[in-house]
C-alpha cells in the first residue's frame, strides 16, 4: 500500500485537493427538513472548472517530470547504441528490424529496450516514442 502511495504522490495530492473543494465548495449538506443528504447544485457547478483545472494541473505536472527525466536520460545515461535503437523505434520498427539493421541478434536488441525503459522510465514503446519526440525537439531549440 505504501509503495502504490509513493508512486502516485500526485494522484493523491490531487485526490486530496479535490476533496478539499468539495468541502470548501459546501456541495454537500445535512438537511434538517427531511432528515438526508442533499447536493447543492449551484455550488457543486462551481467545483466543475475547480476539478477541470486541479486534472489539468496534474497532467502538466506529470508530463514536466517525466519530459525531464527522460531529457536527462537521453543526453546523460544512454549509450550511443541505445540511442540507435530509440531513432529505429521511433521510426516504427520492429524488434526483428532493428536487430536486422544492426546486426545483431533479437535478445540483444530487447535487453537494449529493456534497458532503455529501466532508463528513461518509459514503460512502453508509446510513451517512449511520445517522450523522445519532446526531448529532441528541445535539444533542437538548444
Amino acid at each position: 500500500m505504501m509503495n502504490i502511495l509513493k508512486k502516485n504522490k500526485l494522484l493523491v495530492l490531487l485526490t486530496i485537493v479535490v476533496t478539499s473543494g468539495v468541502l470548501i465548495f459546501d456541495v454537500f449538506r445535512y438537511s434538517t427538513d427531511y432528515g438526508i443528504v442533499e447536493v447543492n447544485n449551484t455550488n457543486s457547478l462551481l467545483l466543475v472548472p475547480f476539478i477541470l483545472l486541479v486534472c489539468w494541473l496534474g497532467m502538466k505536472l506529470g508530463t514536466a517530470k517525466n519530459t525531464e527525466e527522460m531529457e536527462s536520460a537521453y543526453q546523460k545515461r544512454l549509450s550511443k547504441r541505445e540511442r540507435e535503437v530509440i531513432e529505429l523505434i521511433c521510426l516504427g520498427r520492429r524488434n526483428q528490424d532493428i536487430a536486422d539493421e544492426l546486426y545483431v541478434d533479437i535478445t540483444t536488441i530487447k535487453s537494449h529496450i529493456n534497458r532503455i525503459y529501466k532508463k528513461t522510465g518509459a514503460r512502453n514503446r508509446k510513451e517512449l516514442r511520445f517522450y523522445v519526440e519532446k526531448v529532441l525537439k528541445k535539444v533542437a531549440k538548444d
